[in-house]
């Protein structure tokens, strides 16, 4: 039986994601307030991101060194605060420095909810365990959208401030469990100053085999957050869409019902495997959502989606085995560096949609399962309850030290 604290990270996983899926809604909005091209929109992806993501590895090694159960309370509090305040910018820096804030708020939540799952989580069912914790997260982006378009229903961007809501109903309630959360922590937190017992060469081929996978992680991303932020644009567009945003919210509610099923897929056949699937499932079905425009559209983005998000909670699962001694870190890597360098590649795409054109974007989307599949073949092929296995990386590590 799954551990009830789950459910409980799961739903503040929700709540803190919240964010990720309501700021795409809002950036047409913005970007006709504050006269923004496409690559400024592009780089407000970039700066949500670097604070919610890219720094989230730094909150990781601290996490990893200290008990700071604390930051998950304060992290739903922040990613609503951060986006409240969005309505009231009058300047494209300002609203650079509320993105800025709300990103904070997820970056603190995210080390310290996926590391109390992965110690509260059963022998056997660490893909399963995180895929719970994981899942909230997907279905808060995947409600985003909708949540988005209800409040700014009521007065346009001038009620964007009711999105402090979730947030702030979510901090009361973690600061109500924050107890239980400081016992679990001490109880399962290795002592400071443990050292893994793994042989330098063994850390090489793990050091290795993590790049690899959060390469693979960041052409993910690219796929992920490109579809995100752009569809608006593209099917209003090109496709003379009424309400994109609601594509939106089927690729995104899809993807939490890829991530249930992933996990346990993992925990059976392999992550690699899984991430073979993911990549191979996308690159067939892409196209056809970007270019058969119909009836099926709908069914294309729930494949997409739930195919490309079903990996979540596996690569995260897939770095913590290759750093055990290390879980804040792995999963800071994971659900932020990887992840917010995915959004380096939406200033990019815009960049090069300023230049050429956004369908020309989604022809470069369509190509990235591709490098998706190499970089999984090139992973080690990890199983639950087996030790991390590299064949091909152990003879190279041998072979260079008997020369």
């Amino acid at each position: 039986m799954l551990n009830p604290f789950l459910f409980i990270l799961s739903a503040g996983h929700l709540i803190v994601d919240l964010a990720q899926g309501i700021l795409p809604i809002l950036m047409p909005l913005l970007a006709e307030k504050l006269s923004l091209n496409y690559f400024q929109v592009g780089t407000v992806a970039l700066a949500f991101t670097f604070s919610s993501a890219i720094i989230q590895p730094a909150f990781g090694v601290f996490s990893d060194r200290y008990s700071m159960p604390w930051l998950m309370p304060l992290g739903l509090f922040l990613s609503g605060l951060g986006l409240a305040l969005t309505g009231t910018v009058t300047s494209y820096g300002l609203l650079l420095f509320v993105v800025l804030l709300s990103g904070i708020g997820l970056a603190g939540y995210h080390p310290e909810g996926s590391k109390l799952a992965h110690y509260v989580s059963e022998e056997g069912k660490a893909g399963a365990s995180m895929s719970i914790f994981s899942v909230g997260g997907n279905i808060g982006f995947g409600l985003g959208p909708m949540l988005g378009l209800f409040i700014l229903g009521f007065s346009g961007l001038d009620s964007i401030y009711c999105a402090i809501i979730p947030g702030a109903l979510g901090a009361l309630v973690f600061l109500f469990y924050l107890p239980s959360f400081k016992k679990i922590l001490a109880e399962k937190m290795p002592a400071r100053g443990e050292k893994p017992s793994d042989v330098k060469g063994k850390s090489r081929i793990k050091v290795g085999s993590l790049t690899l996978l959060i390469l693979y992680v960041i052409v993910r991303s690219w796929m992920h957050y490109g579809l995100v932020y752009y569809i608006p644009f593209y099917f209003s567009d090109l496709g003379g869409m009424a309400k994109p945003e609601y594509l939106i919210s089927t690729f995104l509610i899809a993807g939490a019902v890829g991530t249930v099923l992933g996990g346990p897929f993992a925990d059976r056949f392999g992550g690699r495997n899984g991430l073979l699937v993911s990549m191979a499932v996308s690159m067939v079905a892409v196209y056809p959502f970007l270019y058969l425009n119909g009836k099926f559209i709908h069914v294309f983005a729930f494949i997409v989606g739930a195919a490309l998000i079903s990996t979540f909670s596996t690569t995260v699962v897939f770095g913590q085995r290759l750093l055990p001694q290390n879980i804040g870190l792995a999963s800071g890597l994971l659900l932020g560096f990887g992840v917010g360098m995915g959004s380096v590649g939406v200033t990019l795409l815009g960049a090069i949609a300023d230049h050429t054109s956004l369908q020309f974007v989604m022809n470069i989307i369509c190509l990235l399962p591709i490098l998706g599949i190499i970089l999984a073949f090139t992973l080690p092929d990890i199983r639950t309850g087996q030790p991390v296995s590299d064949t091909g990386a152990e003879a190279a590590a041998e072979a260079l030290q008997q020369q």
